[in-house]
């Protein structure tokens, strides 16, 4: 029986990843950190999805976690883990809090990475083990106040084309999703953690237009279901793709960037912040 960790399963893109392949038949251990997220979920999937607690940034919570599935597997094999959890935290690299930046880089990063580890024993028991990261076109183009974000992706980036190759001998493959602006509970956060700056007239008008655009973003972006259909292609195909983007904006915004000048690029990336304000 196909079988996977999913973690971020509490909301957003997670939820409904966790809700599509438990319908698919496929077995899910869904890591969420809010049990209540996970109690809202369980109502929603068949009884065969099982809820587990973590805390990517805690080495005992993901170990726990890793312990927790080998335990229900018995001898069978992981078919699969899909790093889902992630945070957006938001702002001017100026006035971030260097806390802010570690806590950006811990959950989304070190927390994927940490989680991949703990469970590879699991995938090499089986033949053609699946890794799967949740990127986002944000690892491949950067624009201003999402910095601390934007260099999580990137890493993600970096990070999964290294264990590709590094696994490709084993048969293990990676995969890395690559979504455009997604409607998720991500950029309401985000704003969140904007609010909670110190106030700045340097910034401050360029800040209010980008908060604009996280809130356009997190309710006018694409549904995350469709992330959900590509991860479910990752780990139930016969030959799954290094790369999935979702969207017409992860497809053609890189390709764009490749071929515009950084100061050109950077003015039209002002334009399209201050334009998306402007449609609130």
């Amino acid at each position: 029986m196909t079988s996977v960790l999913l973690t971020g399963a509490g909301s957003g893109i997670g939820a409904n990843t966790a809700l599509r392949l438990d319908r698919a038949g496929i077995r899910v251990f869904a890591a969420v950190h809010d049990l209540a997220d996970g109690e809202i979920l369980a109502r929603q999937a068949s009884p065969a999805l099982s809820i587990h607690a973590v805390d990517v940034t805690d080495k005992a919570s993901v170990e726990s976690l890793a312990e927790a599935v080998a335990s229900q597997l018995g001898d069978d094999p992981l078919t699969a883990v899909v790093n889902v959890a992630g945070q957006g935290i938001a702002g001017p690299l100026e006035l971030l809090p260097i806390e802010s930046l570690r806590q950006q880089l811990e959950v989304n990063v070190i927390g994927s990475v940490a989680v991949t580890q703990s469970v590879l024993p699991l995938l090499r028991r089986g033949r053609g083990g699946r890794i799967v990261f949740v990127g986002s076109v944000g690892g491949l183009v950067s624009v201003q106040f999402a910095g601390a974000y934007h260099a999580s992706k990137y890493a993600i980036e970096a990070i999964g084309d290294a264990w590709r190759q590094e696994l490709a001998p084993e048969g293990i493959s990676v995969s890395i999703v690559e979504p455009g602006p997604i409607a998720t509970p991500l950029w309401a956060k985000a704003v969140e953690t904007l609010d909670r700056l110190p106030a700045s007239e340097r910034y401050a008008e360029r800040i209010d237009a980008f908060r604009e655009s996280l809130r356009n973003a997190s309710k006018n972006g694409a549904s995350s279901a469709k992330v959900a259909a590509v991860i479910e292609h990752a780990v139930t195909s016969d030959k799954p793709r290094t790369r999935y983007p979702v969207g017409a904006a992860a497809t053609v915004v890189p390709k764009i960037r490749r071929l515009v000048p950084d100061r050109l690029f950077d003015k039209a990336a002002q334009r399209v912040t201050t334009k998306a304000a402007e449609t609130e």
